[in-house]
C-alpha cells in the first residue's frame, strides 16, 4: 500500500464522506467539505451552517436538509445524556426510601407466626406472588413436570429411582401445616380449587387494575413536573439535592393525587383479602414458592432424559427465566412502597415517589393490565413464562 493510500483510509473520515453522500454531493463537494472547510469528523460536520455548505457547490436544499438532520441528531443524543443521568441520579436513592423485600426465610417465618390472621406486609407479598405465579403458569409446571418424569420411565423400560417420588410428591403436594399452625381447625383441605379461582378472580377484577392505575397516575405526576422545566440539569439538581437552594425554584406537582391512588390501592388490596383471602393467598404463594425451590433440584433434568434445567423447562413447554424473578420483586417492592404512602415524611415524600416512579418504569404495566393477557414478559419483550 502506499503512502498516499494509507492517508485517505481513516474510518472517522470514511463516516464523514458517507454522511455527506447521502445527501447527493458529489465527490468534488464531498472534497471541498474535507479540504477546504476543514471537516474531519462527525462533530465538526454538525458545526457548518447551510451558507457554508451552499458556498462550496452544494444544492441549497440538500444542504439545508443535511444540517437540520446532524443538528436533530445532536439534540437527540444530548437528550438521551441527559434523560441517563436523570435515571443514574434517582437509583442512587433506592435502597436508602423504598422499603426492603424481606427474604423468602423471613417471608415464610412472618406468614407462620400469624401472617394469615390479619392484613399485613406478607399478606401483600403472598397475593402478588400467588397472582404472578397464576398469570405466569407456574402451577401449570409440576403436572407437566410429572407427566414427563413417567413418560421418559416408560420409554427408557427402566424402573424409576426412588427419588421419583419424592420428587414428584414435593412438586404436587399441598400441605399447609406450617402456615396454618395458628389457626386452629385450618388445615389443607379448606383450599379448593374454587377457593382458588374464586381468589385470583378478584385479583384480576380488583386489584391488578388498581395497582395499573396507581403506577398511571404516579407517571402522569412525574411527566408533569418533567415538562415544567426546559433544562434537564435542573430537574437532576433537584433529585439529587432535595428542594434547597436553587433547585427549589421547580416546584413539584401537589402529590395529593398520589395519595388518593395509594388509598385506592390499599382499599383494593382489603377488598381482595375479605373473607377467606388472606388464608387462599398465602397457600397459593406457599406453593408457588415450593415450585420455585424444587425446579432448583439438580436431579430433576435426567428424570426427564435431558442434561440441564434449561432443556428441562424447554422439553416440558416451560420457559422460565431471571426475569419472572425480577419482574416478581419490582412488582412486590412496588406496592408495599405504595402502600405505605402515609407513612412517608414530608422531608422525603417527592423523592420517595420520584424513587418509586424510577421502580415501576422497570415492570411491564402491559402485560398486567389486560384481562386477556396469558403471558408475562420481562424488559427485553420476551416471555418470562
Amino acid at each position: 500500500m502506499s503512502k498516499e493510500e494509507k492517508k485517505t483510509v481513516n474510518p472517522v473520515q470514511d463516516d464523514v464522506r458517507a454522511k455527506i453522500a447521502e445527501y447527493g454531493a458529489d465527490e468534488n463537494v464531498i472534497t471541498k467539505v474535507m479540504d477546504d472547510l476543514g471537516v474531519e469528523s462527525l462533530d465538526d460536520l454538525a458545526s457548518l451552517e447551510v451558507a457554508d455548505l451552499t458556498a462550496i457547490g452544494m444544492k441549497l436544499a440538500k444542504a439545508r436538509k443535511l444540517v437540520a438532520d446532524m443538528k436533530n441528531e445532536a439534540k437527540s443524543t444530548s437528550a438521551s445524556a441527559a434523560t441517563a443521568a436523570e435515571t443514574r441520579a434517582i437509583q442512587t436513592q433506592f435502597e436508602s426510601l423504598l422499603p426492603s423485600i424481606p427474604s423468602d426465610e423471613s417471608w415464610l417465618n412472618a406468614l407462620k407466626a400469624g401472617g394469615v390472621l390479619k392484613v399485613d406486609e406478607s399478606s401483600y407479598i403472598a397475593a402478588i406472588r400467588a397472582a404472578l405465579a397464576d398469570r405466569a403458569g407456574l402451577y401449570k409446571i409440576p403436572e407437566a413436570l410429572s407427566k414427563a418424569m413417567e413418560e421418559y420411565a416408560d420409554e427408557t423400560e427402566e424402573q424409576v429411582d426412588p427419588t421419583f417420588y419424592a420428587l414428584r410428591k414435593s412438586l404436587t403436594r399441598r400441605a399447609y401445616g406450617d402456615i396454618f399452625a395458628a389457626i386452629d381447625g385450618l388445615d389443607g383441605t379448606f383450599i379448593t380449587d374454587g377457593r382458588r379461582k374464586e381468589f385470583l378472580s378478584r385479583i384480576q377484577d380488583v386489584l391488578w387494575p388498581a395497582i395499573v392505575e396507581s403506577y398511571q397516575t404516579l407517571d402522569g405526576w412525574y411527566q408533569t413536573w418533567r415538562a415544567s422545566s426546559a433544562d434537564p440539569s435542573m430537574l437532576i439538581a433537584a433529585i439529587n439535592g432535595g428542594f434547597g437552594g436553587g433547585a427549589a425554584m421547580i416546584s413539584p406537582p401537589d402529590t395529593a393525587s398520589l395519595h388518593d391512588a395509594g388509598d385506592t390501592l390499599v382499599d383494593s388490596i382489603n377488598r381482595v383479602f375479605r373473607g377467606t383471602g388472606i388464608q387462599v393467598s398465602a397457600a397459593m404463594a406457599y406453593d408457588a414458592n415450593n415450585i420455585r425451590n424444587t425446579l432448583e433440584d439438580p436431579r430433576l433434568p435426567a428424570m426427564i432424559g435431558v442434561k440441564n434445567r434449561e432443556m428441562m423447562l424447554k422439553k416440558i413447554g416451560a420457559s422460565v427465566s431471571s426475569n419472572y424473578i425480577r419482574l416478581e420483586q419490582n412488582l412486590v417492592k412496588y406496592v408495599l412502597a405504595f402502600a405505605k404512602h402515609d407513612a412517608v415524611t414530608s422531608d422525603v415524600e417527592v423523592n420517595y415517589f420520584v424513587a418509586l416512579w424510577q421502580l415501576g418504569t422497570q415492570i411491564n404495566w402491559n402485560e398486567l393490565g389486560g384481562k386477556n393477557s396469558s403471558k408475562i414478559t420481562g424488559l427485553t419483550g420476551k416471555d418470562v413464562l
